[in-house]
């Protein structure tokens, strides 16, 4: 008498069935709007053409790392549907500009067929179900783009802190030279205390500028980090909204009262300017 399915093993192949057709309509999607993108950069002008093929590049680099592991058994007895489709989605948007990618793709359709009995090319899966699959996969993707875009503002803001931090420290060492030279001690000693003030914004704009980057990198790492684990995109999603809220702007650093000052630097500079100034009418 044959044993009775528990159901899991059915449930695992239809969820399956669906991501994968459903990854390769996403993935080549993803190939076209890519051609697209880069057709009109090039209609654009040079510069931007090469920026975007510069980013394509590095992708295609990230998306080798991931579809490496198709080649190993201990990735497909571990991987979750979500993994597999995710991993397929990848294989398919790149399979027409990179070999790898192909062979890929070739080796997924493979193993797909080998231990799921399941084929790429017709799944069988439900319309329903693949059409709300896509429209997640999307929503998805379109997530993933607002978060690079988003990483790319806050990485210039931080070199735009840094710039600014320098730009500060040279001022400042400029005032203390100065200073050196003031006969006025009213003057030598407002100067130095002027110095000092840029040099604690520069200090600021340092830290601040250490907290964006820290920021959009971190992100990045833990979304990918939770991904690999087969968390739930959206519950990624709203991760990276939480931390993003909670996070302090770089440009709230300037915001205020612009890039050469800091207003706690200003009222310790009040401060210490009395004080010598009592000092030496006594």
């Amino acid at each position: 008498m044959a044993e009775e399915s528990d159901g899991i093993a059915e449930a695992f192949e239809g969820q399956l069935r669906v991501l994968v057709t459903a990854a390769g309509q996403v993935g080549e999607r993803i190939a076209r709007a890519r051609e697209d993108a880069l057709r009109r950069a090039q209609a654009a002008s040079e510069r931007e053409a090469r920026e975007l093929r510069t980013r394509f590049e590095a992708e295609q680099r990230t998306a080798r790392t991931e579809y490496a592991d198709v080649y190993r058994s201990d990735w497909w007895e571990r991987s979750t549907p979500e993994q597999i489709g995710r991993t397929y989605q990848t294989t398919r948007a790149w399979a027409q500009d990179d070999p790898e990618a192909a062979r890929a793709e070739e080796r997924m359709r493979e193993e797909l067929r080998t231990r799921y009995g399941v084929d790429p090319a017709d799944t069988g899966a439900d319309a329903a179900a693949v059409r709300t699959a896509v429209e997640r996969a999307e929503q998805e993707r379109a997530q993933a783009d607002a978060e690079r875009q988003r990483s790319a503002v806050e990485n210039v803001e931080a070199q735009q802190l840094l710039t600014q931090a320098d730009q500060q420290d040279r001022l400042a060492e400029q005032e203390r030279a100065a200073a050196e030279y003031e006969p006025d001690p009213e003057e030598r000693t407002r100067a130095q205390a002027d110095a000092d003030e840029r040099t604690v914004s520069a200090g600021a704009a340092r830290e601040d500028s250490a907290a964006t980057y820290d920021s959009s990198e971190r992100r990045a790492s833990t979304a990918a980090e939770l991904e690999s684990k087969g968390i739930d995109q959206e519950v990624i999603a709203t991760r990276m909204r939480a931390d993003v809220s909670q996070a302090k702007p770089a440009t709230a650093a300037v915001a205020a009262g612009g890039p050469a000052k800091a207003p706690k630097a200003r009222k310790a500079r009040g401060r210490g300017v009395q004080v010598q100034r009592n000092e030496q009418s006594r």
